[in-house]
């Protein structure tokens, strides 16, 4: 179990939030169907595949990150998802500055506010008793 994979299921769980299915508010119904322009409809530009179903084991995984969620602080908690939620699907990994605007500081600052969150959650984990704690050190192999 190492900090790095803590922050992988963090990221992980990210990737399968956007993979889950979309809250359908069923008061707004428009009348027509949607419908696309010409120049998209007859394949003259790249089609872009839409993103596949979650797998169970991504969602139990991403169950596992929401459950670690409470073991931070509330500030910790809204940076590491605000940084895990820019990463999702991102090559680069975190938008910096788009995590910094939210969290109100530089974009240095909220990089190193991350990596301290995922620490003190590590030791967090590490020296708990608890089943959650042992879930969790199960699931990132140690």
């Amino acid at each position: 179990m190492s900090v790095d994979a803590l922050a992988g299921l963090f990221f992980e769980a990210a990737e399968t939030e956007r993979r889950l299915p979309r809250a359908v508010d069923l008061r707004v119904k428009g009348s027509w169907p949607p419908t696309v322009p010409d120049k998209v409809a007859y394949g003259y530009n790249e089609a872009e595949a839409p993103l596949g179903p979650a797998t169970a084991r991504a969602v139990q995984r991403y169950d596992l990150a929401l459950r670690l969620t409470p073991l931070m602080d509330a500030d910790d908690a809204r940076l590491v998802w605000a940084a895990v939620t820019t990463a999702a699907f991102r090559d680069r990994g975190p938008n910096w500055r788009k995590v910094a605007a939210r969290a109100h500081c530089h974009p240095r600052t909220a990089k190193r506010r991350f990596e301290s969150a995922m620490v003190s959650l590590w030791y967090r984990i590490a020296l708990e008793a608890s089943p959650l704690a042992s879930e969790a050190r199960e699931a990132l192999g140690g």
